[in-house]
């Protein structure tokens, strides 16, 4: 493998992924415009046939990691990340699609502006009934963003691994784990951004909307509860914002997904 300068570290945690979706997904980084990366997978008590899968490609910049047992996101990442060799650390998820020339635009963007530590970018959501609408709002994110709900798609993500390694995903998040770290990232200092640009399809299942149920919702509360006094959120802000949430969390799952296609993600 042409190892030119700057390696990207892709990392992905597998469970239990449908296996045509999950080919699809890792098809989508190994045929990336931009050729130098590693592409760590971390096998997290998966079902699926993970080596089966990878030996179909033929790439030998594929990794698997395997943990015994399923250890959740956050730890399967941490874990990811500090096997990365990369400069870089682009996210992906199992059952999303990578444009082919995300990566490189987004290798791009960073070397030529290095204030940011973390970029993210634009992506379309979509479900079995094709594109839904488009996710995201571009720009610098700050404080205040990060309460409205402006974040950056997890995995659209590219960061400095350097930064990431050291602050890392709080393993105590089983969920909201990548709005804890943005968090942090702001609370640390560090710069994030949002290219004006779409370069992933989200996919969505009509399971995922149930999941923004209130009982899944209580580790987002935590997250704007634990940070609102280290951003400088007033308390009010802080308390509105979580009122917001549990709102949505008692909503019916069908109506939170009309919601989203209607409003959230209109054009």
């Amino acid at each position: 493998m042409n190892k030119e300068y700057p390696l990207v570290s892709v990392v992905m945690a597998e469970y239990n992924t449908n296996e045509n979706v999950l080919k699809e997904s890792i098809k989508s980084i190994i045929t990336q415009t931009y050729e130098n990366i590693e592409f760590i997978i971390i096998n997290d008590g998966s079902k699926t046939n993970l080596e089966k899968i990878v030996d179909h490609f033929k790439d030998d910049r594929i990794k698997i990691i395997n943990n015994k047992v399923n250890k959740g996101l956050p730890y399967s990442l941490n874990k990811g990340i500090e096997e990365a060799n990369g400069k870089y650390i682009a996210r992906m998820d199992s059952d999303d699609i990578s444009f082919p020339n995300r990566i490189k635009k987004q290798v791009e963007f960073l070397e030529s502006h290095p204030k940011y530590t973390v970029l993210g970018a634009k992506a379309i959501e979509f479900d079995e009934n094709g594109e839904i609408g488009v996710l995201g709002k571009s720009g610098k994110i700050c404080n205040t963003d990060l309460y409205n709900g402006n974040t950056p798609i997890h995995p659209t993500v590219l960061m400095k691994r350097s930064e990431v390694n050291k602050i890392k995903y709080n393993e105590n998040y089983r969920r909201s784990q990548d709005l804890a770290l943005w968090f942090e990232m702001l609370v640390q200092n560090e710069r994030i951004y949002v290219m004006d640009e779409v370069l992933l399809y989200y996919r969505v299942h009509s399971i995922d909307y149930k999941k923004r149920r209130l009982k899944h919702r209580k580790y987002e509360i935590k997250a704007r509860w634990e940070y609102y006094s280290k951003l400088d959120i007033s308390f009010m802000h802080c308390m509105y914002t979580i009122l917001k949430s549990i709102i949505a969390g008692l909503l019916p799952g069908k109506l939170i997904g009309y919601i989203r296609k209607k409003i959230v993600l209109k054009k």
